[in-house]
């Protein structure tokens, strides 16, 4: 059996890991069916997901498919993003419905962050009916097993604007640092600090809450202790895990 997610006890946070960690999600959308029976009618698919770094999340939708013509006509969605592996009964696994808006975005940071976090997509995100959309969250629900759920609202969950529109900013220098620079380092992060095999690592994002990493074709996701105040903060914490990561056996 798979090991199961670690998740902090924090309701908001654990509902923020769940859409950082994750790959993919379920979307739903409202039916644009001009009428009755189909019109209004919930209409769910199976998407991929990033997050911007202050934990929004990043589709990247087809034009012709059902689901964006639907977000087309009405933007009000919602992503159901689950953890249920290494759950013998999955009701007793952590899940998170985000509920808000889901609207195109031509920011090319963004684009960046679905592409390396799905670097498969870099094949098809150029065709001109693909386009890269953003969900603002207005409010979530989560669910951390049986009697544990809990009414969030979308500010709660995400991280702080400051911190992340930082972060957002040097991000591109820090991933080119670090995976020209410090290549053993990241291989300390995966192997003694996430007990990963495999030695040809990569970074591939950073936001207030962690790093993304990424060993083959394998995505793996580093916590930090304590989110980051600002992109002053991300190289200290950045030596400090090199630290603790050379410390262990």
């Amino acid at each position: 059996m798979s090991k199961k997610l670690e998740l902090p006890d924090s309701p908001a946070d654990a509902a923020r890991l769940l859409a950082r960690q994750s790959l993919t999600a379920v979307l739903s959308t409202a039916e644009r069916a001009p009428k009755p029976p189909r019109q209004g009618w919930p209409s769910s698919a199976l998407v991929t997901i990033a997050c911007d770094t202050d934990g929004s999340p990043i589709l990247l939708l087809s034009d012709i498919a059902h689901h964006t013509q639907n977000v087309k006509s009405d933007a009000r969605a919602s992503l159901l993003i689950e953890s249920t592996v290494g759950y013998q009964n999955p009701q007793e696994g952590p899940r998170v419905s985000l509920m808000g808006r889901i609207k195109v975005t031509r920011s090319p940071a963004l684009a960046e962050r679905f592409l390396a976090r799905h670097p498969r997509a870099r094949f098809y995100a150029g065709f001109a009916d693909f386009n890269f959309y953003r969900m603002t969250i207005d409010r979530a629900h989560f669910v951390g097993g049986f009697a544990r759920a809990h009414w969030l609202k979308g500010k709660d969950i995400l991280s702080g604007k400051k911190a992340a529109a930082e972060i957002r900013d040097i991000e591109p220098g820090v991933l080119d640092h670090m995976n020209s620079d410090h290549r053993e380092a990241l291989t300390l992060y995966g192997q003694k600090l996430l007990g990963a095999r495999g030695t040809h690592w990569t970074m591939t994002g950073i936001d207030p809450d962690g790093i993304d990493l990424r060993c083959g074709q394998t995505p793996h996701r580093l916590t930090f202790d304590n989110p980051l105040s600002g992109a002053a903060a991300s190289r200290a914490v950045l030596v400090e895990l090199a630290t603790k990561a050379r410390s262990q056996k």
